[in-house]
């Protein structure tokens, strides 16, 4: 009996040092991508090492808007309707990258699915694409209900059903069909439901009658309002699903940063801040963060460095595209500035602007208290000192990411305005429209407006976005009176005189 159960033991041994190793290489081995030398393409389409976590088999992610376009937002057909950038003849879409696990490609989201941008001049124009620029269409929390939802449809979303899509536009290989019949699409099922439950908070009430930190009444009851296009909640995943800090009703709803002219931060005599309210002092740190946010783990990091240090080296040197408002222009043209206005406009920006946000400036890049900017703080206390101090130990499997720039702040801080003619709405929330709205004091700013129309606005600055407008019927709504979308505080120029504001936008239209 003993000789049997050996035997047995050996031979169930001998199967798992076969099939754990073929089912690694069948499902698991990276493969590198195509090299390239371009480093657009890099951050375009480059992986930074989340497919095992967030990758979707390509024929999957191929076929799913076809199969569940109600679910997408607007009701659209494509991946066009969450607002990324589809360049003619690519196989992607901007901000999505494919790379190889085993024999399976996978799509996942890279840094550019974020961090990218278009515009029109006029209603009738393409779109433009604006590389690394501020996700203003971008819907990033359609895109995670898109995939919640079509988890959920388990009468839809079968074997049977995603086969027959999918066989309809590729005669896939015998093998391949058995993988995606038996084992991926189910994992992907699997995979959908529990983002739906890793992101419920996003959907959940807020109950935090409990917590004195917020005098905002409001906020202790209702709904946390959607992000909408052009923004993101960025820490509060990471908070709740890496950290494993319970749910503190915070909200972190904030605009999409671009990321140009980062060279800017060199100076090894200063400190400069990134992110919206300074929680970081490393370029590195933010880039590996992000990723890990994105779903990179410790061992995906390895395949993923070198295309995470192309992609700080070509943030570093990407430029905003220049402004189409110019003195050069006909008289006529609606995006002409006087070049007199301009110059006024520019001396008053060097006196009253520039100490905070031109490169040389004492406050560049540096923290601006709450107390003085009088913004909506609520991007503020979404980051805690207990999550401040977790990450910065963050431990995965083992490996320590060894984190120091993690601090906690109480202010936002002071941009560079670069591209400032493609960076609307304002603030760190998006809750002012134009830059001419900007200028004015804050009982007079809209109450509402729609965000995530791409029509430049050639007399106020920023997009088209007032109702009665096209912006209505191809916008979301943005209500300022909700908790986090307050359009109060950055006071700064609206005591000027008429006459000066209108030559402070002039020039501000310039950058």
């Amino acid at each position: 009996m003993t000789r049997i159960i050996s035997i047995a033991l050996a031979i169930v041994l001998a199967l798992i040092a076969i099939v754990v190793p073929l089912a690694w290489f069948v499902l698991l081995r990276p493969v590198a991508q195509p090299a390239t030398n371009d480093p657009l393409r890099v951050f375009d389409h480059g992986s930074i090492g989340n497919e095992s976590a967030q990758g979707i088999p390509y024929w999957i992610w191929r076929v799913l808007p076809t199969l569940f376009p109600e679910y997408l937002p607007g009701n659209q057909d494509g991946y066009g309707a969450i607002g990324v950038y589809w360049v003619a003849g690519e196989e992607l879409p901007v901000g999505f990258s494919k790379k190889t696990l085993g024999v399976i490609p996978r799509v996942a989201p890279n840094c550019a699915f974020c961090h990218q941008g278009s515009y029109r001049l006029h209603a009738d124009d393409p779109a433009t694409f604006v590389p690394a620029g501020p996700g203003t269409r971008i819907n990033v929390q359609g895109f995670l209900r898109f995939l919640t939802a079509v988890g959920r449809d388990k009468d839809r979303f079968t074997a049977d059903k995603v086969m027959t899509a999918i066989t309809a536009i590729y005669d896939m290989p015998l093998g391949e069909r058995l993988l995606y019949r038996y084992l991926l699409i189910p994992a992907v099922r699997k995979g959908f439901a529990e983002q739906a439950t890793r992101f419920a908070w996003m959907d959940a009430r807020l109950d935090c009658s409990r917590d004195r930190r917020t005098a905002d009444a409001s906020s202790r009851t209702s709904l946390r309002p959607d992000w909408g296009p052009g923004r993101i909640d960025p820490f509060n995943p990471v908070k709740f699903a890496n950290l494993k800090l319970p749910d503190d009703c915070t909200i972190g709803n904030s605009d999409i940063m671009p990321l140009w002219h980062l060279d800017r931060l060199t100076d090894p005599s200063r400190e400069y801040s990134l992110h919206w309210d300074g929680l970081s002092t490393s370029l590195p740190e933010t880039a590996i963060s992000g990723a890990i946010g994105d779903g990179m783990d410790y061992q995906g990091y390895a395949g993923a460095k070198a295309a995470l240090d192309s992609i700080m080296d070509f943030i570093r040197l990407q430029k905003p595209p220049a402004s189409p408002f110019s003195a050069e222009r006909a008289a006529d043209d609606p995006y002409h500035v006087d070049a007199v206005q301009v110059e006024k406009g520019k001396a008053i920006y060097l006196d009253r602007c520039a100490a905070c946000h031109e490169p040389g400036g004492a406050r560049f890049r540096t923290v601006v208290s709450a107390t003085e900017l009088g913004t909506d703080r609520h991007r503020i206390d979404m980051w805690t000192e207990a999550a401040k101090d977790r990450y910065s130990s963050y431990r995965e499997g083992g490996y320590n990411w060894d984190f120091r720039a993690f601090r906690k702040t109480n202010g936002y801080i002071a941009n560079e305005l670069s591209g400032l003619w493609l960076r609307g709405p304002y603030l760190h929330n998006g809750s002012v429209p134009t830059l001419r709205d900007l200028l004015t004091p804050a009982s007079e700013r809209p109450k509402t407006f729609y965000r995530g129309y791409d029509l430049v606005d050639p007399v106020n600055g920023g997009f088209v976005s007032q109702a009665g407008t096209v912006a209505e019927r191809f916008g979301t709504l943005y209500d300022t009176s909700l908790p986090g979308n307050a359009n109060e505080g950055h006071t700064y120029g609206t005591d000027l005189p008429a006459t000066d504001k209108d030559a402070l936008l002039a020039f501000l239209k310039t950058l």
